[in-house]
């Protein structure tokens, strides 16, 4: 969750650029604003709901939120202007950055939990006790060997 500024700062500065970005380029629409707890994403516009979805854990100061629900805005604002082929970073896009007065940078680079494993798992070799972690578990009714030694491997519990 949001640690450096506390969530309702991000949320407030975030309701007011998406007011001021309304005001300044209208849709036609009232863009909604949802928070989510990606983990790698900073943000997604879902511009057939018409949605900015900013995230909760990526997103940890007020420059970052800005920088973020602009980028997303773009992507509404190029499509309403071009249409639903404007979707994605084209020229559309680019174009619409720079008409909100960004830079149109792709990727972020604030810090994620990119590849952070949510489970493990450990297996026992039956044969020489030596273990093997994964990511997941093993699909069951089949016999699963240990590569080194040949042993048949158990799920360690």
């Amino acid at each position: 969750m949001c640690t450096g500024h506390s969530f309702d700062t991000l949320r407030i500065a975030a309701a007011a650029r998406l007011q001021q970005l309304s005001e300044q380029f209208p849709l036609g629409y009232e863009p909604q604003l949802v928070w989510r707890a990606y983990r790698v994403t900073a943000g997604i516009a879902y511009y057939r709901q018409g949605v900015i979805g900013l995230s909760t854990r990526v997103l940890q100061d007020e420059k970052s939120v800005i920088e973020t629900l602009t980028h997303e805005y773009a992507h509404l604002l190029a499509v309403v202007r071009n249409g639903n082929r404007a979707a994605g970073h084209g020229e559309a896009w680019r174009k619409a950055m720079r008409d909100l007065g960004q830079e149109p940078t792709v990727r972020h680079n604030y810090a994620v939990e990119r590849n952070t494993p949510r489970q493990r798992v450990i297996y026992q070799c039956l044969r020489c006790g030596r273990h093997v972690v994964r990511a997941r578990r093993l699909p069951r009714k089949r016999r699963y060997v240990h590569a080194n030694c040949g042993g048949d491997l158990k799920l360690a519990g």
